[in-house]
Order: C-alpha cells, then structure tokens, then sequence
C-alpha cells in the first residue's frame, strides 16, 4: 500500500500570553495524509483548523512533533503545494495577471515558461479577458479565481483552501466549489491531494474523502470520518443527507458536550473567548424557544435562516451568557433567559452588561478603558491586546464582537469615527 503524502507526528502548538503563560492551541495532534484524497477540517472558531493545515505544507513551524512528506522531515515550506486564503490576499495595484504571476516567482523556469503557466491557469479558473484588470474591478467570486489561479501555477500537488468561500455569496461558492472536485478529478491536473478548511458541514459532505472534526481548547482531533460517497454528489440524494445527519451529530457533541450542566462560574472561566454570534441572534433565539417550546438542535434549523455551524455559534452564546441549556442536545431556555426575554429595554441592557463584565475578554477591555489615558482606550490598542492575548482568533472578528455585544449591554462607548472606546457619562462600577 502506499505510503502517505503528509504525515504529522504529535504536533502541539503553544503561544505565549500576558502573565508568562502558554496557551496550547493545538495538542498531539497525530493525521496522515494519503495520496488523492479530499481531506476537510471543521471545528470552532478557535480550534487551530487553519494553523493545522498551514504546518502541515510548512507554512507555519509546531512547537513540538514534526510533518514528515513523502517518508522524510519536511523542513520550510512544501514547493509542493498551493494555497488559497479566505480574504483573496491580492495586491490591489497589481493586476490579475501580475497577482497570479507572484506564484512564479521562486520557480527556476524562463519567462517564457512562466508567461505560458500563467496563460494555462487564466483559461483553467475562466479569467480570459480579465488579464489586465485590477482586484477593485473585480466581484468576489472572481477575486478568488485570482487566488485560486495564484496556487495553481506551481503546479502543486496539494492543494490548501482556507475557507475560500465565505466571503462568496450562495451560488458562486457552489461553482467554485464544482469547479475545484472538478479538478481535483481531472487526469490532466497536477493536483493529486485537497486539504480543505471550513465551518459548512454541506461543503465538507460535498468535497470531502475524509472528514477531520476538531474540538477545541485545545484544539485536537476528536473524530475522522471516511466519506465514501461517489462523485458527482447530490445535496438531495439520501446517501448525501444521512452523511450530513451523521456529521451533525458529530459536531453537536464536540461543540455541546452532554456534560451536565457546569457550574456558571466554571463555564465563563473556560471560556476562552465568544462565539461568532451577535447578541441579536441569541434573542431571536429565546423567542424562538419562548414561542415553539424547547427542541433539538435539528427542529431549531427549520425556525432559523443559518447553517449548522453557525446555529451552533448562537446556541453557544446563549449557553455562555446562561440564557439556555442543552442537556442531551435539546435547547432548553432557563430561568434567567426567560427573565430577560420579559423585560423592557432598559432592564435587558443591565441584566447583559453584569453578565458581560464576568466574561474575560471584557474584563480585558474594561481594564484597559480604565487604566488609560482620560478613559479613552484606541481600537488599535485594544486589537493588538486581543491579538496577544488569543493569538489562535482572528483579533478583528473579535473586536467587531467585543463593540457589538459592548455596545447592546452600555457596557462602554465606542467611536467608530474616532475609532475608540470611552466611557458614558458616568463611569461603570
């Protein structure tokens, strides 16, 4: 039998945090990667899937263990492989053709060769007639044909996407999508092996040989799921939706662990940071069970407009801020979520804002617009905390969260013309 492409031998990620600490965000890791295979990595926000697949072409180095490739340590950056990023990562004064030629540059081919991958590529992603054009004049799906273009003119055997298409509308992430199986599956590609990250459980049942779930904090591997389905795949077929059952079930346990009920200061003290959700989706939520009873996981997808994944990120929110339970994977609204539905505006904001200020990345924000000058605390000071502090997060998504939900409970005040938070009238308590 064949050997695999990519091997990683107990990789474990650490970072370094105020207060000397380590933070673990990846923990024995242990995967092989065989030859033409679709492998896709879901998980929580937080949980490494993106630095995972980054170590494992050489982008990034581990802290300890080691990717072997082929049988031997793989050292610096696979030339093997291709990466496309999820923000289309273009150079906005360089044209489409520019951008992809960027891929050329470490290629030890003549000019006339690398003109000739570039054209090659062009026709491959349907980018005739915009070689010359600049990314501003470009739509979001055709952005990220560049950057698809951009990994494919190494002619790479693996081939990374680091969540390609969510920031693509509906149906131009389902052709890009078709269009990558399509080659993934053509002999006349140099593309052998596809390492896929996302938070679409459809996607992965979609494109995916193999499907790698992680739990996170640390991030770690909890199932892998073999995905025989044949190709083409049919979102309606029944194989194709008793495949997505089952990953649901999957991940509703990773991200709800049936564990009992924890104690309240136990669960925000594990709580690394906050879920991908806005406050008004927790809301909608409780109306939801207010009006339709309690429920599972499943029968709440039929009342809310969301994928899986990002229904879990609500569902989670209000777990965190003590508004539901999910004992056995059913959503049930407690106590004080039934309080704050019933109260006015006013009482809402207070009951949120003493629960956000025992939340820790709050409690980071507050000290900072406490301890600095006249109480007024810069975006970028406090972005660049959150980057340090949870270098595993995206520190922008975070802060957008950390002014969202801020600003609902009064918590503080935020200028997005002057590009900092302050405090009110009266200074917080």
């Amino acid at each position: 039998m064949e050997g695999p492409i990519l091997e990683a031998r107990n990789i474990g990620v650490t970072f370094g945090v105020a207060g000397n600490k380590r933070l673990e965000i990846l923990h024995e890791i242990n995967l092989q990667v065989r030859p033409h295979e679709v492998i896709s990595f879901l998980g929580p926000s937080g949980c490494g899937k993106s630095t995972l697949v980054r170590i494992l072409i050489g982008l990034e180095k581990p802290t300890t263990g080691e990717v072997r490739y082929k049988g031997a340590a793989q050292n610096g950056v696979n030339p093997s492989a291709g990466l496309v990023f999820q923000n289309f990562a273009l150079f906005p004064w360089l044209s489409v053709q520019q951008n992809i030629a960027l891929g050329t540059t470490h290629l030890d081919l003549s000019q006339a060769e690398k003109q000739k991958r570039i054209e090659k590529v062009i026709n491959v992603v349907g980018l005739q007639g915009f070689e010359e054009a600049y990314p501003r004049e470009l739509s979001g799906g055709m952005k990220q044909r560049v950057g698809l273009a951009r990994a494919l003119v190494v002619e790479p055997e693996i081939l990374c996407l680091d969540e390609p298409f969510s920031a693509l509308d509906v149906l131009t992430s389902e052709t890009l999508r078709n269009e990558i199986v399509d080659l993934y599956l053509s002999k006349e590609s140099t593309v052998d092996t596809v390492l896929t990250v996302t938070h679409s459980v459809s996607e992965a049942v979609f494109m995916a040989t193999r499907i790698v779930v992680l739990g996170a904090h640390p991030g770690s591997i909890r199932t892998i799921l073999d995905n025989p389905l044949p190709y083409p795949r049919d979102e309606h077929d029944p194989e194709f939706i008793r495949m997505t059952q089952k990953l649901h079930a999957i991940l509703t346990q990773t991200f709800l662990p049936d564990e009992g009920p924890p104690k309240a200061a136990a669960a925000r003290a594990a709580a690394e940071t906050i879920p991908n959700a806005t406050i008004s989706s927790a809301v909608g939520l409780l109306e939801i069970l207010e009006n339709e009873g309690e429920m599972e996981l499943f029968q709440l997808l039929k009342f809310v407009d969301q994928d899986f994944a990002h229904l879990l990120l609500i569902v989670k929110t209000t777990e965190l801020l003590e508004w539901v339970t999910t004992p056995g994977q059913r959503v049930q609204m407690t106590g004080e979520g039934r309080a704050f539905l019933a109260a006015d505006v006013n009482t809402r904001k207070k009951l949120l804002n003493r629960k956000l200020r025992e939340i820790r990345v709050f409690q980071i924000v507050l000290t900072m617009i406490n301890n600095s000058e006249n109480h007024e605390l810069p975006e970028e000071d406090a972005l660049t905390q959150l980057a340090m502090t949870y270098p595993h997060e995206r520190p922008i998504q975070m802060l957008r969260l950390v002014i969202g939900w801020g600003r609902y409970a009064e918590l503080f005040k935020y200028s997005s013309t002057r590009k900092l938070f302050y405090w009110g009238k009266e200074s917080p308590q």
